[in-house]
């Protein structure tokens, strides 16, 4: 069965905060200072936009998977090449969401954590989603996407007394350069929307509102930047020194520790929500690997994401430190090529080929006709 359009636009939801919580506001205080957040808000309306960009491609692509319409597009090694670039983001972001999560719960709850108390039970609940397919994953994103909102509300309201309005101030006193090298830095966190390429031909769009997608990205960009700007006016210089922002924010606004009523509650909350986006960007890279071998069958492929979700478990901190991978460079090019530069490329490609092919039938039809 198809994803409809409001799943659709949870699930866009869901990844445009998925990752923003925990560490990105800390590393991007490093450069961009008091104005982190204006660098989260820019990145974010941009994404918005390729989102719109991605939903003409999906329309236009019919009943298409991603890679036959790439193929008609362009042809089938350049085909290969788009899915092997697309294939490194979501390798990324796995990455990401898997060691992120085992820090997180490490970090909040317990100081030595046996992987099968918690990263078994993930691999098998990651596993499982994956192979009951994306229809699965928007469902469960649908069940929790109102309890997170209500949640880092319920955070917000609890921490928004302690917020410092001079912590954002002097504006812009260092210019608009640290915010574009933050911003080109960081930028693996967002380009929110990649998965859209794996569901082409998997949503059904009978029943469109555009003011649904808008409703749900306006709430994502509000939430946000409402957790950016309570941790930023909490903790001012000390921001980068705050590793996980949204239990950090828990553990002031409780005034305790950690362990208490509301930690509890915004920790399940985010692990869950964490735990979506891990199985939806691990069914992302099964696509990938599908799609590259020429694989009918999702065991295999589903292994072999499971495999590297477990080989991410294992490799410890002082072994590669994962800000390391996500930090460099190269994997701020695979996102900015992968989001941003491929939608207008495959919609300019569609446009073309289209125009060449209107020509030459209307020129068969002249031929004809003489």
């Amino acid at each position: 069965m198809k994803i409809n359009y409001r799943q659709l636009s949870i699930l866009v939801f869901m990844s445009f905060v998925a990752l923003k919580f925990l560490a990105l506001p800390s590393l991007l205080y490093v450069e961009s200072k008091n104005m982190s957040w204006l660098v989260a808000l820019v990145l974010m309306v941009l994404d918005a936009i390729y989102v719109f960009i991605l939903l003409d491609l999906m329309k236009k692509s019919g009943q298409n998977n991603f890679y036959n319409f790439l193929k008609q597009c362009i042809g089938t090694m350049p085909a290969k090449i788009i899915l092997i670039v697309l294939g490194l983001k979501y390798a990324l972001v796995v990455a990401n969401l898997s060691k992120g999560l085992e820090f997180f719960v490490v970090e909040n709850f317990y100081e030595r954590l046996n992987w099968v108390v918690f990263v078994l039970p993930l691999i098998i609940l990651t596993g499982f989603m994956v192979y009951k397919g994306s229809r699965n994953i928007a469902r469960v994103s649908e069940i929790i996407c109102w309890p997170i909102i209500l949640g880092c509300l319920y955070l917000a309201v609890k921490s928004i007394m302690g917020v410092e309005p001079l912590n954002f101030l002097p504006f812009l006193e260092e210019g608009i350069k640290p915010l574009a090298v933050s911003g080109f830095k960081h930028i693996s966190w967002f380009g929110s929307c990649t998965f859209m390429f794996m569901l082409f031909g998997k949503v059904d769009f009978n029943n469109e509102k555009k003011s649904t997608m808008i409703k749900y990205i306006i709430i994502s960009i509000l939430l946000v930047q409402l957790i950016f700007i309570i941790f930023y006016g909490l903790f001012d210089v000390t921001s980068p020194t705050h590793n996980y922002c949204i239990s950090d924010i828990s553990q002031f606004s409780s005034g305790r520790s950690s362990i208490d009523e509301l930690s509890w509650l915004v920790v399940s909350l985010w692990v869950s929500a964490q735990a979506v986006q891990l199985a939806l960007y691990s069914y992302c890279l099964v696509q990938v690997i599908k799609f590259l071998f020429n694989v009918k069958s999702n065991a295999v492929p589903i292994f072999i994401v499971l495999l590297y979700i477990f080989m991410w478990s294992f490799i410890g901190e002082q072994t590669i430190r994962l800000e390391n991978v996500f930090l460099t460079p190269y994997a701020s090019i695979v996102t900015i090529v992968s989001q941003y530069v491929f939608p207008v490329f495959l919609l300019s490609a569609y446009h073309i080929k289209n125009a060449i092919f209107k020509h030459k039938h209307r020129q068969e039809v002249v031929n004809a006709i003489e």
